[in-house]
């Protein structure tokens, strides 16, 4: 499978431009001002002068970054991601804790008091608060979102065999379990799950347009949400007022409600979609 369907590029603050700075919201943009204030002096303290951070995971006092060694002196191929060191920053008071100095990570997020690991090769690790470790899966692509009550984390499975599906989602419980969720022709990623812990919502190319799904833990007949009716070729032109863009991963994809998802849609943008009625629009500060 093609690495760059994983997602894993979050929101890199190293070179967020001044135009994506103008179309930013104003206090996701503090945020990072205040994250760099915090983060590239101890990333220096801890890796070096010439290690970066690069992606931040989560929200709140279990966000982590991912750290690298140094910026590669030639551009990465497009099937090419950096591995990571990981460093847990908390947003509330500012401290900052190295949780893995090994550059193996493709991306982390924190469970409950646990933080879940993928390696470069798709093994999933939990380490525990304890510091000990173990195995919850394998095959694993990327884009862990955590469930709020801890108890499990979704995340994007690679196609395994003679799987005809490039990707699926599934949720993996703090036991090893792996439940697929959604399994469409082309690629299903992305996901996140409500605050209730019952609906799954996530990204599908399966009418050749990235449009949002949602399904239940159960894994129900998902439904189309956005972009409905639009195919490909649709977009040649320009793209249409009713284009909704999908979510560029998990990792900063927050619920304001029961109901109301806000996610970053690249860019510098961030929007709001309603998951019940499909109603999105940029989050410029007002409601939904």
């Amino acid at each position: 499978m093609k690495k760059r369907v994983l997602s894993i590029a979050v929101l890199t603050l190293v070179a967020t431009s001044a135009t994506a700075a103008d179309r930013m919201h104003p206090a996701d943009l503090r945020r990072i001002q205040k994250a760099r204030e915090r983060l590239v002096p101890a990333v220096e303290k801890e890796f070096g002068p010439k290690a970066k951070f690069t992606h931040l995971f989560g929200q709140g006092r279990g966000m982590l970054a991912g750290v690298i060694a140094e910026i590669p002196a030639e551009p990465l191929a497009t099937d090419d991601l950096p591995l990571l060191a990981i460093v847990q920053y908390d947003e509330t008071t500012g401290a900052v804790r190295v949780v893995d100095r090994q550059f193996k990570y493709r991306e982390a997020r924190s469970v409950g008091p646990s933080v879940a690991l993928l390696d470069g090769e798709g093994t999933l690790r939990l380490r525990e608060s304890n510091g000990r470790e173990r195995v919850l899966a394998r095959g694993v692509g990327g884009d862990l979102f955590p469930t709020a009550k801890g108890d499990a984390v979704l995340a994007t499975m690679q196609a395994t065999g003679n799987q005809a599906h490039e990707t699926s989602v599934a949720i993996i419980d703090m036991k090893g379990n792996v439940k697929v969720l959604a399994d469409g022709p082309g690629v299903d990623a992305t996901p996140t799950i409500s605050p209730d812990g019952k609906t799954v919502v996530y990204v599908s190319g399966r009418t050749s347009v990235a449009s949002f799904y949602v399904t239940t833990v159960e894994g129900e007949e998902p439904k189309q949400i956005t972009n409905v009716g639009l195919e490909n070729w649709m977009l040649f032109e320009g793209v249409p007022a009713s284009f909704v863009p999908p979510p560029v991963s998990s990792h900063h994809m927050e619920w304001v409600s029961e109901d109301v998802l806000r996610y970053n849609a690249g860019g510098g943008e961030f929007w709001k979609i309603n998951v019940r009625t499909g109603q999105a629009a940029p989050d410029l500060g007002g409601g939904l």
